[in-house]
């Protein structure tokens, strides 16, 4: 049963890794003269949590089915973090070229980074308990 409920995350994980790479290298050869310095390293922080979230999702499930337990809060927070801070960031470095003419993206980052933490820290005190 649990490894049915981590098995979709695994999956999930893995594809988030796979994204990564992609959007490395298109923000490599893409976006290279096309935006700003500053706005490369914003989207370039977007994908380091991204492929570091992805990873910790792909460990964590690994855990959790080695240890025969499941908690789904911690995997919403990663998702949520994922959407909330590196989307936001990826999307605020590259809003000029996709024609988005607000900042709202640039606001909801701390929000997501947030859920990263909590996420982990929700690990830290489900493992903690018996």
């Amino acid at each position: 049963m649990i490894k049915e409920k981590v098995r979709k995350h695994l999956v999930i994980g893995s594809f988030i890794c796979g994204l990564y790479v992609l959007l490395s290298a298109f923000g490599t050869h893409g976006l290279d003269g096309k935006i700003t310095p500053q706005q490369l390293n914003t989207y370039q922080t977007g994908l380091r949590y991204l492929i570091i979230h992805g990873m910790g999702i792909i460990a964590i499930g690994t855990l959790f089915i080695f240890l025969n337990r499941y908690q789904v809060w911690i995997f919403i927070m990663l998702y949520s973090g994922m959407i909330m801070f590196s989307l936001s960031l990826i999307l605020h470095a590259t809003r000029n070229l996709l024609g988005i003419p607000f900042h709202f993206f640039a606001l909801i980052a701390p929000i997501g980074g947030l859920c990263y933490a909590g996420a982990w820290f929700l690990l830290a005190v489900y493992l903690s308990k018996k």
